[in-house]
This record gives C-alpha cells, sequence and structure tokens, in this order.
C-alpha cells in the first residue's frame, strides 16, 4: 500500500511539474496574439492602453529575425568580469526627513565623501512657470531645480553625486512617484547630459525632460505608468564647469569641452581594452562612485554634435588603430544595444533617417552606428557602465550643432521628447525577479549570467536583478559563493518582461559549478582604486554545515518556485 502511495504521489509531482514547463514553453512562442490577452499581466502590469498612448509608437517594432534564435546561437566573447558589489543602495538615503532637516548626509559605509542634498528653506513656488527655451547658466541652473523640487516633492528628489573640479554640484534630479526611497522590483534608470561642458543641447533637453515627465503626471498614462513602475535619474550637467566657458553659437571646437583642469571626461574612465593612464578627475570619481551604489538597469549619454545613436563597444582590441574607424566592437549583448539605438533613433523626428550632417561628415544607416565601427576611443563612460556595474547604456548625440542658439531649444525639444520618454520604458524588457535563500531572505551580490552571454551582473541587496532581453529563449545562472549554483530556462515576450523568481540553497563542501573554490577563474571583482579587473582570491571560511535538500525536498522546492514564477507571470 506504501508502495503505490508514493508511486502515485510521485507520479502527481512529475505532472504537476512537467504541467508548468509546458506552459511556460507555450507562453514563450513569439508571434502569437494570445501575447496581448488580458491574462498576459506580470506583477509589473502592462502599459495602460489608452487613447494617451496614440502618440507613442508600439514597442513591437519589427525586429531582425537573428534575435529570435536560441540562446546558444547568440554570439559569445570571451568573459567580461561582473560588477563590482553593489554597496548600500544611495537612494535610500534621500528620505523626507533628511531633506528637511540637513543639506549634507554622509554616506560612510560607502564613500567618506559627503552626499550633498538640496535645502528646501527658501524655496518658492515659481518653479509652476514653465521653464523657458533659453540657456542655463549653474547658477540659473540650480535655483530653478530647486524651486521645482520643493514645488514638487510627490515626484521629485534632488540630490547632487560630488562637486566639479571648481566646487559645482553635480546635480541629479530624481522624477518618480516614489523619489525618496528604492521600490522592490522596479527599476533604476539614468540620463547623464553635458558630459562635454560644450554640448550644452543636451543640457536643456535634460531638463525640459524633468519638466515634461513631472507636469504630465496626471494627464499622460503611459507617463503615469513609467513613473510608478521606475525611478528615472536625471544628471543635468556631468560638466559644469566646462560649460561656463563654451559659447552659444559654435557648432564645432572644442572650447568648453574639457573639465576645469583641461580632462575629456569621456575619456577618463576606466577602460576594459586598454589601460587608461589618465588622471581621475573629481566628476569621473563621482560619477563612478555613483552607479556603484545605484544599479542602474539602463541608461544613456545626452551628447551633441551629429544625429546618430551609438552604442557599445566604443573601444576596440585593436588599439593600433585607435584613431580610424573600424569595424564594430561586438558586446555578448550586441542585438539588446542595437535595439535600445534603433528604438531610439525610430522615435526622434528625424534621426532614423540618417542623413549626414554635412558634405563630407559620416552618415549612420537607420540612424544608428556602433560606438568603435565610427571612431574607437578608450575611458569612455557608455563602456564603463556596461562592463564595471551592468548597466545597459547607449550614446545619443542629440544634435549636429554642439552649442546651437537658443531659437532653435523648441525644435529639438519637439523630436527628442518622445524618444527620451519611449527609451526608459525599455528597462521594463526581458527578465526580472528575486533571488533567495531556502528561508526566503534576500541575496545580495548573487553573480548572474544569461547563458550564451558571458557579460554577468549581481544583485542588489533586496536580492533584485533585472536583464533587458529581447523576445526568445534562455537559460539563467546564478552563482553565489557557499550556495548551490541554480539554472532556470525562460521565455522572454514583447509584451513585458518575464518574472522568475530563483531559490539558492546552502552548500555542504566546497564544490560549486565551476569546480572547487581555487579553481574558480570567470569571476571577478574590483577593489577600490583598481584600473583593471582583478581575479577574486576566493577563500574558505569555517562555516557551520547546514541541512542539505533532499531529492524529494529539492524537487517539491523547485516546483514551488516554478509554480510561482507561473502565477506570477499569468496573473500578476
Amino acid at each position: 500500500m506504501k508502495t503505490a502511495v508514493w508511486y502515485t504521489s510521485t507520479f502527481v509531482v512529475i505532472f504537476i511539474y512537467l504541467y508548468c514547463y509546458l506552459v511556460q514553453f507555450i507562453r514563450g512562442a513569439e508571434i502569437r496574439p494570445q501575447h496581448h490577452q488580458p491574462l498576459l499581466r506580470s506583477r509589473l502590469g502592462a502599459p495602460p492602453q489608452q487613447p494617451a498612448l496614440a502618440s507613442y509608437p508600439s514597442l513591437g517594432w519589427p525586429l531582425s529575425s537573428a534575435v529570435h534564435q536560441h540562446p546558444s546561437q547568440h554570439r559569445q566573447l570571451p568573459p567580461l568580469p561582473p560588477p563590482p558589489p553593489p554597496p548600500e543602495v544611495f537612494s535610500d538615503y534621500l528620505t523626507p526627513g533628511n531633506m528637511a532637516v540637513s543639506s549634507s548626509i554622509s554616506v560612510s559605509s560607502v564613500s567618506s565623501a559627503p552626499v550633498q542634498v538640496a535645502p528646501v528653506s527658501g524655496i518658492v513656488a515659481a518653479a509652476n512657470k514653465p521653464l523657458d527655451f533659453t540657456y542655463h547658466n549653474y547658477e540659473d541652473m540650480t535655483t530653478w531645480l530647486k524651486q521645482f523640487s520643493a514645488s514638487n516633492p510627490d515626484l521629485t528628489a534632488l540630490y547632487s553625486i560630488g562637486k566639479s573640479v571648481q566646487g559645482r554640484d553635480l546635480w541629479v534630479m530624481v522624477v518618480s512617484s516614489s523619489p525618496f526611497q528604492h521600490m522592490k522590483g522596479k527599476p533604476d534608470v539614468k540620463y547623464v547630459a553635458n558630459i562635454h561642458g560644450n554640448e550644452a543641447v543636451s543640457r536643456e533637453m535634460a531638463l525640459h525632460l524633468i519638466q515634461h515627465l513631472v507636469k504630465s503626471y496626471r494627464e499622460d498614462a503611459y507617463i503615469r505608468w513609467l513613473l510608478d513602475q521606475t525611478r528615472i535619474h536625471i544628471l543635468p550637467s556631468l560638466n559644469p564647469d566646462g560649460f561656463e566657458v563654451a559659447r552659444e553659437g559654435t557648432c564645432t571646437g572644442g572650447q568648453g569641452r574639457y573639465n576645469a583642469r583641461g580632462f575629456d571626461l569621456n575619456r577618463n574612465f576606466p577602460d576594459y581594452f586598454k589601460q587608461n593612464t589618465k588622471r581621475l578627475q573629481p566628476e569621473t570619481e563621482a560619477y563612478k562612485e555613483w552607479i556603484a551604489k545605484i544599479q542602474f538597469t539602463l541608461s544613456a549619454g545626452l551628447h551633441a554634435g551629429a544625429l546618430v545613436a551609438s552604442y557599445p563597444f566604443d573601444n576596440t582590441p585593436n588599439s593600433a588603430y585607435q584613431a580610424f574607424a573600424s569595424t564594430p566592437s561586438q558586446t555578448p549583448d550586441d542585438d539588446v544595444f542595437h535595439h535600445l539605438a534603433t528604438l531610439y533613433a525610430r522615435n526622434h523626428a528625424t534621426m532614423y533617417q540618417g542623413v549626414a550632417c554635412k558634405p563630407g561628415s559620416p552618415s549612420f544607416p537607420n540612424g544608428t552606428t556602433n560606438g568603435a565601427a565610427w571612431y574607437p576611443l578608450t575611458g569612455g563612460a557608455q563602456d564603463y557602465s556596461y562592463v564595471w556595474t551592468g548597466t545597459m547604456e547607449i550614446t545619443v548625440e542629440m544634435a549636429c550643432c554642439k552649442y546651437p542658439p537658443a531659437a532653435e531649444l523648441p525644435l529639438h525639444w519637439s523630436e527628442h521628447r518622445q524618444a527620451l520618454v519611449r527609451f526608459v520604458g525599455e528597462a521594463h524588457r526581458g527578465v526580472r525577479g528575486f533571488v533567495t535563500d531556502g528561508n526566503g531572505r534576500p541575496l545580495e551580490n548573487v553573480a548572474m549570467k544569461i547563458k550564451g552571454r558571458d557579460a554577468p551582473f549581481q544583485t542588489t541587496k533586496h536580492g533584485e536583478y533585472w536583464r533587458i532581453l529581447l523576445p526568445g529563449y534562455y537559460r539563467i545562472e546564478a552563482y553565489k559563493e557557499g550556495y548551490e549554483p541554480v539554472e532556470d530556462d525562460f521565455s522572454v515576450t514583447d509584451h513585458h518582461a518575464t518574472q522568475v523568481n530563483l531559490t539558492l540553497f546552502k552548500q555542504v563542501d566546497s564544490k560549486n559549478a565551476f569546480g572547487t573554490l581555487d579553481e574558480v577563474s570567470n569571476y571577478y571583482s574590483l577593489s577600490p582604486g583598481d584600473e583593471r579587473p582583478n581575479k577574486r582570491q576566493p577563500t574558505i571560511s569555517n562555516k557551520q554545515d547546514v541541512p542539505h535538500p533532499t531529492g524529494l525536498t529539492g524537487l517539491l522546492i523547485t516546483l514551488r518556485s516554478q509554480m510561482d514564477n507561473l502565477f506570477t507571470n499569468l496573473f500578476g
């Protein structure tokens, strides 16, 4: 009798497991009308389908059939170093109490440099006046940012990531329905403008984007959905010193391009392909600390001097030809980066036409280019963000003229407004989820990787992760020292992000999926001050043995995880 019960129970468990797997498989079929049925909703919820969205083209623009292949067919490159362990989430310190009590909040666990937060005393409600289409110097920009944030405390939070060489604050405005605290399971996105001080049009576009997002929150259903589901960090000027010496109407040339010490900030970051010997500048250091504190899912650097969306890699192993255009230098996520750049170009009024700015200057088919294919550079922010922190970042060249007359700003804003908004929504494409231990506690710094894409990323202190992927079938891998590694298959549709939650169990011995701990060589870490990734030196600590799940309990836990993921993706 006991044997019959055991066989029956085993059959039921296996049947349910196979049923869950089959449902996930069917759900992954890519070109099916069912993907747009109401039942297929994530916990996030699908973007609102209301008339207000009519002005925004569908996310489902035609994709190349090549990106729908099995992950094993994707191009593989030598392994990239994973991002360094993310310290305390920076935005957790932006609380209403802190904003009101003090203008300086020290994050000692991350850096000895204080994090400056804008004081609200003495701010008037004049920020309700529309932002004019003129160029704003540092004083004017600072005044407007403080006034606007104070007038809209429910949707904005203003903070500084540091100071420039000449002591100007590097302001960042958070725009979100939860501006003062991180929202679990919801991604952070950033825009960084005016990296080159004379590329001033990007600075004004960033300011107008802040105003547009806030003022449209109650009228525009799509923007309301974005701000409810995302935290958007906008840095209008990474190089305020350079801007102060640049001149309006100057379309070319280098006056104001560099910081106050004469350094090009977009050549000042550690580089994956080549040792960068340039001395780090205060603006660069502040930027590095910032993106180490917040795990950004998606990012764009805003420049000017051309009209194109460029994507990594910017550099190439063939460093002998740094001054010349070369063949593309592709990342393991080349299909995703090409999609992100193309989406921006298609949502811009003219960028997708790929017309050259002037005779003799390059033209860009479809308004996009691989960075190294245009011209290789060492020490760019775009490659650094991707390699060191796992952020998917592109570069947008916003206008042929770097510092066009102010009279042209309304035209540039009307051309970029839709693209800037739609780009943020791509943070909700692909896969996301939580990684926990056997007791349901979140696991931080879990090394994550999509099989066939040697570009690792990590979980946050809340156990969260996000990865932008195009429709297809994938396998995700999760590894943390002292735990049994886990793999799981999943599919991505063009409708919303797939939720995949993973559970890691403690190891009994020192073995892991890559051999003994002494043999681990594919995972790297960065020590403070390191310019290049260093191999981690794993050590085995004396840990008390913990109960190891048996085959049956492991199957039941896996079944539970599959059921959780199933209900999350089907019913939200």
